[in-house]
């Protein structure tokens, strides 16, 4: 589904150079659940814009569904990535002047099309997220887990099948987190593919799957392993 093939990321400044994520390998699934931890400006948020198409890597491949993001040309990367990826992000991105339908029926209406059967597609998603009485309101009219489920009902609009979130729960409280989380699971368990950036070790150890980053490194463990350590 996506192969990561020896990407790195170096910056300059000045004369120095600054390697900013080593050269990483990952390969990822179908349906898995990715973790990205480590300390901030580790590289966690540089490796995820690598793989959503949105910062050319200085080497290495990023190849999505057979198709190398960064050997295509601008229009294709960006139509591959409305098509086959999913932003979910801590700080929601929601049109704030636009109800909940409305900011969900948003991607879909960027590409044209019949706007009922958008806004009927959109409430369906909201419903799923159980924001069916809150459909016209605007997001200072929601609490923060309301307006993460209504972005991530956005996420969904396009029918994404890899989704890349950053720290998505950041912002949340424990119960809100918990939905989030439970929903993450049930989008995994439809075959979408999941890659997470995240601080709190309660998200990071429901994933299958945990790389850590550390000044540009990568190492992976798994749940299990990160609980023996502890």
């Amino acid at each position: 589904m996506l192969q990561i093939e020896s990407i790195c990321r170096d910056y300059t400044r000045g004369r120095s150079v600054i390697h900013a994520l080593h050269p990483t390998s990952i390969e990822v699934g179908q349906g898995e659940f990715i973790a990205i931890v480590g300390p901030s400006g580790s590289g966690k948020s540089t490796l995820l814009s690598m793989i959503g198409g949105m910062l050319s890597p200085t080497s290495g491949r990023v190849i999505l569904d057979g198709k190398s993001l960064y050997e295509i040309n601008v229009k294709q990367r960006s139509r591959l990535r409305n098509e086959q990826i999913g932003f979910l992000f801590q700080s929601f991105n929601l049109v704030p002047y636009l109800s909940a339908v409305e900011n969900v029926q948003l991607p879909m209406a960027l590409y044209g099309g019949d706007r009922v059967k958008q806004a009927k597609e959109a409430r369906h998603l909201l419903e799923r997220f159980g924001l069916g009485e809150r459909l016209e309101h605007k997001p200072a009219e929601l609490s923060a887990g309301q307006q993460q489920r209504v972005a991530m009902a956005r996420t969904l609009a396009m029918g994404p099948n890899l989704i890349l979130a950053d720290e998505p729960t950041g912002n949340l409280d424990p119960e809100s987190r918990d939905l989030v989380l439970r929903t993450m699971h049930e989008l995994c368990n439809e075959g979408r593919t999941i890659i997470l950036v995240t601080h709190d070790e309660t998200v990071s150890s429901s994933a299958q799957r945990i790389f850590h980053i550390t000044e540009g490194h990568t190492t992976e463990t798994t749940p299990d392993q990160n609980r023996d350590a502890a």
